[in-house]
């Protein structure tokens, strides 16, 4: 697809390499997979490793008083057990270019492991326990490694592509207002140069 509101895969993949340099001159992890000599094949992929902090207790809602001695005890004892647990979560993000739109496409796993692929977070999940603040979000087969991912649609990228055709890279402008808007991504500002 080619008009206003679209960008070329030619454009993406400039657009792409441009955005690489400075990924790689702030060490933020992005690289270029796939074949980027076949349109729409390749894609901009970083995966991240973080740890959330979870009250170790777990408990339903049946807690007793003896459940809260122990969680005392174990605030006021430094050789006890932590009460805490660090539960390690893999994120990776892809951004695609879409043939059928042409526009990039925004695909996004999270998995609650230490492993890729191992319990993986759910669109529900997604929705509610990452405060995502993007209702059209969907689980897809990833176009290219073909296994399910989180992906937002790409519906309303045009519009928001066509709002912006002084940027001198449509990929960055794009993704600055869809990734912090819709799920908390935050881009770093040294990227922001590559458009004006």
């Amino acid at each position: 697809m080619d008009g206003p509101g679209t960008i070329t895969w030619e454009e993406f993949l400039e657009n792409a390499k441009r955005f690489l340099v400075v990924s790689n001159k702030i060490s933020d992890g992005w690289e270029l997979r796939g074949n980027k000599h076949i349109p729409g094949e390749a894609y901009l992929f970083r995966r991240t490793k973080s740890f959330e902090s979870s009250d170790s207790a777990m408990r339903d809602d049946k807690s007793t008083d003896n459940d809260e001695e122990l969680h005392v005890k174990f605030q006021e004892d430094p050789h006890e057990a932590c009460s805490t647990i660090e539960t390690p979560f893999i994120t990776e993000h892809h951004i695609l270019w879409s043939m059928n739109f042409g526009v990039p496409v925004f695909y996004f796993n999270r998995w609650k492991s230490d492993f890729p692929g191992i319990n993986p977070m759910s669109v529900n999940e997604a929705q509610t326990d990452s405060k995502l603040n993007y209702m059209e979000l969907s689980q897809a087969i990833h176009p290219i490694i073909g296994t399910p991912f989180l992906q937002l649609h790409p519906c309303l990228s045009q519009d928001l592509l066509q709002s912006m055709p002084m940027s001198k890279n449509k990929l960055v402008s794009w993704l600055s207002c869809v990734a912090s808007a819709a799920i908390n991504l935050q881009i770093h500002p040294e990227y922001y140069k590559l458009t004006y």
